[in-house]
């Protein structure tokens, strides 16, 4: 709900407002309000077409809205919010695209351009690739590894970057068992260590432990679609439990 001044009744961490979109004057989305909170794992589900991309897209500072008004740490944004969402807020597209270079150079790459020094950055890219469970894999070509190796690399070129709000468009995509199960265990970790993390999956169960919300994108509308999950109850993310040891 809103109140009467269009002020999110919740503000979270990142929160919409009367939001609109159509395409060729056919409406799209119709949300009167949406938020996410630091820690929380949200699913977005709905048929192909539903709009959830472009829901992902808007949140990231990269589509504009026809109507509605996005709101960072409970303030309004401005009509042209990528500049203020870039830092925040990273998107990532099913088919993250990577380097045509090693994995470790494909992790420095954000911090290159925000310009930290190489001393930080070595040190972090070393962080990112123990947490990601790609230490083995530093040196090799990024373009050689498997799929769910390559969304490994890009979570962790993204954590790396330390925003406050993760989305994930389709993260399991055409993966395998085992390369699902490494990159919910990085979802659930992402969320643990205070990050936000909203994404869309055909392929994730509603009840899976890691979540803490899940809703419905149908007819434009967000609707839950599970009772919330309370943070408490989700599973935790030892290091001793890394899916990815048996591969060191």
């Amino acid at each position: 709900m809103t109140n009467p001044s269009g002020v999110p009744a919740h503000h979270g961490l990142l929160a919409v407002t009367q939001l609109r979109k159509a395409f060729q004057r056919q409406p799209v989305l119709a949300i009167d309000q949406f938020h996410i909170d630091a820690g929380e794992a949200v699913l977005l589900v709905g048929r192909n077409g539903a709009g959830k991309s472009t829901l992902l897209r808007i949140l990231a500072g990269l589509e504009r809205p026809d109507q509605g008004t996005l709101w960072l740490h409970g303030q309004p944004l401005s009509r042209a919010p990528q500049r203020q969402l870039c830092r925040r807020v990273i998107y990532l597209h099913q088919q993250p695209y990577l380097f045509d270079s090693r994995v470790r150079d494909n992790i420095d790459y954000g911090l290159r351009c925000a310009g930290i020094a190489a001393a930080e950055r070595r040190a972090r890219v070393e962080q990112a690739l123990a947490w990601s469970g790609l230490a083995h894999l530093a040196d090799r070509h990024a373009k050689t590894l498997s799929g769910g190796e390559k969304q490994r690399i890009a979570l962790a070129r993204a954590w790396v970057l330390k925003p406050s709000l993760l989305l994930l468009d389709e993260p399991t995509a055409n993966m395998d068992r085992e390369s699902r199960e490494q990159t919910y265990f990085l979802v659930r970790r992402l969320a643990n260590e205070g990050m936000a993390v909203l994404m869309t999956s055909h392929s994730i169960k509603a009840d899976h432990p890691m979540l803490s919300r899940v809703l419905s994108l149908e007819q434009g509308r967000l609707q839950p679609h599970t009772p919330p999950l309370p943070v408490a109850e989700r599973t935790a993310a030892p290091d001793a439990g890394d899916p990815w040891r048996s591969q060191l």
